[in-house]
């Protein structure tokens, strides 16, 4: 019970963060998110990854948070968006073909402790809403780092990679809750990782918020994250 208690208080205190100040009646983007820097950096104090590299959203026919079905996600991770979507580590800035169209790769640090893809978008003047968002995020190790586990939460489906095998899915209209669902036990292995995942947004807000937990449910920090930059 008293676990509980300080499970629902952690949630309750991060949800403070929610809503940084509105100039003009809009957030602004660095509301929200700075540029990813060229050193490492580590998860925050409770866990949280706040660094991704993200991909300007692609748009995806679906009226309903509730259409993001087990089924729905299976057929929609199964289509192909753009050359090497599951084995490429983007670098800031680079593009891929969607179509006709090019998008672009942003690496950022989110200001919070989960990752607003709504905002990403209105910031970019890009579409928010039916659109499925793509982010990778590099994870280095120095040593073996066993029985984790992957901890996310989403608003509202989302499916998440790690070094190439899917360990964690989020179905259905869902509210960002933390460590909503978990992965089996992973193994973050000496040297680099990649996380990489596409999230799916219908109507409302799109977020998501991802961290490992070790075997008590403790946060794992012990681990450096990273985005590629452009050399200059």
């Amino acid at each position: 019970m008293f676990n509980q208690f300080l499970y629902f208080l952690t949630v309750c205190l991060l949800s403070l963060q929610t809503f940084p100040a509105e100039e003009g009646g809009r957030a602004q983007f660095s509301d929200y998110y700075t540029p990813a820097t060229a050193a490492p950096v580590s998860p925050d104090a409770e866990g949280f990854i706040r660094r991704w590299t993200i991909l300007e959203p692609i748009a995806k026919s679906f009226s309903s948070n509730a259409m993001l079905t087990d089924n729905f996600l299976t057929e929609a991770m199964a289509e192909t968006y753009f050359k090497d979507q599951f084995t490429v580590v983007p670098v800031d800035g680079s593009k891929v073909k969607y179509g006709k169209t090019n998008l672009v790769w942003h690496a950022l640090d989110s200001k919070l402790f989960f990752v607003n893809l709504l905002r990403f978008a209105e910031g970019l003047d890009k579409e928010y809403f039916q659109q499925m968002y793509w982010a990778v995020t590099i994870i280095d190790c120095d040593r073996d780092i066993e029985n984790v586990r992957l901890a996310g939460g989403a608003n509202s489906g989302a499916v998440w990679y790690l070094n190439g095998e899917e360990v964690l899915r989020l179905t259905n209209d869902r509210d960002l809750i933390v460590d909503d669902c978990a992965s089996q036990r992973v193994t973050l292995k000496k040297g680099r990782n990649i996380l990489r995942g596409a999230v799916f947004n219908g109507q409302g807000m799109a977020t998501f918020c991802l961290r490992f937990l070790d075997e008590n449910g403790k946060p794992v920090t012990g681990y450096t994250v990273s985005s590629l930059l452009k050399k200059r």
